[in-house]
């Protein structure tokens, strides 16, 4: 079981599938993390005794309670459920991850060995994800297309390389804590090629990092390192710093040079937006968010929804064209899914990994001192970030390395409770991945074929994804976006019509199960705009307003609808505050405004 761990680690985080699955740095991952937690529970038919002390038990346990109250009072229970389709982070996937963890934790007591096979998994994991960020960084990339992760025009774009994670937050966090898993290994592995390896990890897993342009990993990396000096007894080699003299001198030389040019691009990013950009005012109206639901909160993965009911017309206005996702915090956003149960719970199970990797310092205390700055900087990093499926299992996996680590070896005994339901709970977390899989296969077929202006095949293959698609967040959104995109690139009359009343379709069931509601009603609207129908298309942006107060989009269609309409004074006041909460940042909304005054003003008696 050892191996099959440690295998899970790495290959969640390298797997990606572009071209293969749609959502190619999420599913598979999922999956994985499914299908190998299935493995783990149906293979381990006798089980250790726990292992004391129990205080990461009781709260592992504990956050599995508060994930189910939450999840069973859920705003959108299928989405908590499930997850949304940007990350799949809902109550099933978090339950394994915790169920991973458990079981990583039990393997590790008392057995160093495995311990180190993990680490090892990890460093190897690091040493390959980190070169292909650096190799994304110089513009190599046989895998994503690279337009995708530079940002920005001329002399001022900026890359920022997504590895193996969808974005380069997530891979920065990743490779933070892997740089200090690695020096553990480093630090500790008595066989010179393995110690090598670790050391080369440790060593690209950093520069990766740095190359990333992440504000938060580089805070995580200063924590983590303060962390280590400090556990270490400040007693630092002098090779240790040596070497990082020598690679603070070639950083320098590095920022300086021609291809430190798009790094300098991004520092100058830095000091032009020094506060993070919508964080502040996030934190701010997620707490409120937060406090107004206090015992349960609203669920896993509803936030998209339901948090712009709480967005203040402050944030709104300094980010109009920007829909948030999550509080961008990993505390804000156990308080908001969970409650303050949950909160309390994440605490908790951070408290219990220090704790663990304090009582370690008496046997391994080099070790103990890299598990403990590896959490410390997880920890700082996802303050700014979203915790994902890859940064989730190496986090709870290194809390339960240092639980392990610190607890004596348990005897190993068949319980028939966990011989009973083990295997069921496997069984069913294989059968949600195999559904996961196929719809997701499904579903790039579809988009396979869209982009070769088949619709037939394309409307197979997406009702094979409707088959297969778990319950809770779908691609309804964006099949009816894409079937209007093949409608406006075509001038097959038959092939338009069919695409359009598929799309009305789709755009329909979007609106009943959509994650961001406001999107799937403004969708809505610009469809029943093309056919004129002025009341139906009011109705959906009222809707879209109601889902979405401060949004000026549908405001600002809205002015536009009823200008048309000749309800002068009604289309002034939407468009003007279509323009309020723009914050003037797009010239035609202005231009919509000035045009209905003089169209009211000409009207005038």
């Amino acid at each position: 079981m050892g191996l099959l761990q440690a295998a899970l680690v790495g290959v969640i985080a390298l797997i990606i599938t572009p071209g293969r699955m749609f959502y190619f740095d999420v599913a598979p991952k999922v999956a994985i993390l499914l299908v190998g937690t299935a493995a783990l529970l149906i293979g381990s038919t006798r089980q250790r005794s726990i292992p004391r002390p129990y205080t990461f038990w009781v709260w592992l346990a504990a956050s599995l309670v508060s994930l189910g109250v939450s999840t069973a009072f859920s705003a959108n229970r299928a989405l908590s459920v499930f997850g949304s389709t940007w990350r799949e982070y809902g109550a099933v996937t978090q339950t394994a991850v915790l169920l991973f963890a458990a079981m990583v934790a039990w393997n590790a007591a008392g057995r160093e060995d495995r311990v180190k096979t993990m680490l090892r998994a990890v460093a190897a994991a690091a040493l390959a994800s980190g070169a292909y960020g650096i190799a994304q960084y110089f513009g190599w990339d046989p895998f994503q297309p690279a337009a995708a992760y530079h940002v920005g025009e001329g002399i001022w774009t900026i890359v920022r390389p997504p590895g193996t994670m969808g974005y380069a937050s997530y891979f920065a966090t990743w490779l933070l804590m892997a740089v200090f898993l690695s020096l553990a290994l480093a630090q500790w592995e008595t066989r010179a090629p393995w110690r090598r390896m670790a050391a080369a990890a440790a060593a690209v897993a950093l520069v990766a990092m740095l190359l990333t342009g992440t504000r938060a990993a580089v805070l995580g990396l200063g924590a983590g390192g303060a962390l280590w000096v400090w556990w270490s007894g400040y007693r630092i080699p002098r090779r240790v710093v040596a070497a990082a003299a020598m690679l603070a001198v070639c950083g320098v030389g590095f920022y300086v040079s021609r291809p430190g040019r798009q790094l300098r691009s991004r520092v100058r990013w830095f000091v032009e937006d020094p506060w993070g950009g919508a964080r502040p005012l996030l934190w701010r109206d997620s707490l409120r968010m937060g406090i107004a639901r206090p015992v349960a909160g609203y669920g896993p993965e509803v936030f998209s929804g339901t948090f712009p009911h709480f967005e203040s017309k402050e944030l709104a206005e300094a980010y109009p064209n920007f829909a948030h996702e999550s509080p961008h915090n990993m505390f804000l956003d156990a308080l908001v899914a969970q409650g303050i149960p949950g909160l309390v719970v994440l605490f908790g199970l951070c408290g219990a990994g220090f704790a663990a990797a304090w009582r370690l310092r008496r046997r391994n205390p080099q070790v103990a001192a890299c598990l403990a700055a590896a959490l410390a900087a997880g920890i700082v990093s996802q303050q700014f970030t979203a915790m994902t499926v890859p940064t989730a299992v190496l986090f709870f996996t290194t809390i339960a390395l240092a639980v392990g680590l610190a607890s004596d070896r348990s005897p190993s005994r068949p319980n028939i409770a966990w011989v009973a339901a083990a295997p069921v709970i496997g069984l069913a977390l294989a059968y949600l991945a195999f559904r996961l899989v196929a719809a997701d296969l499904a579903l790039e077929e579809t988009k396979r074929s869209l982009d070769a202006a088949d619709l037939r095949a394309a409307s197979a293959a997406y009702e094979s994804y409707g088959r297969w698609r778990l319950p809770g967040a779908g691609a309804d959104l964006w099949y009816s976006r894409a079937l209007m995109d093949l409608a406006r690139k075509s001038s097959d009359m038959a092939l338009i019509e069919r695409a359009f009343v598929q799309s009305e379709g789709a755009a329909e069931r979007a609106i009943q199960g959509a994650e961001e509601p406001f999107n799937a009603w403004y969708n809505a609207a610009q469809l029943t705009a093309l056919e004129n129908n002025y009341a139906g298309t009011e109705r959906c942006l009222r809707a879209a307003i109601l889902a979405h107060p401060y949004w000026f989009k549908p405001h600002w269609m809205l002015a536009q609808v009823l200008a048309l309409q000749t309800r002068g004074e009604e289309a002034e006041r939407e468009a003007r505050l279509a323009v309020d909460l723009d914050g003037g940042k797009d010239r035609e909304v202005v231009e919509t405004l000035r045009q209905i005054r003089e169209r009211v003003s000409s009207h005038a008696p």
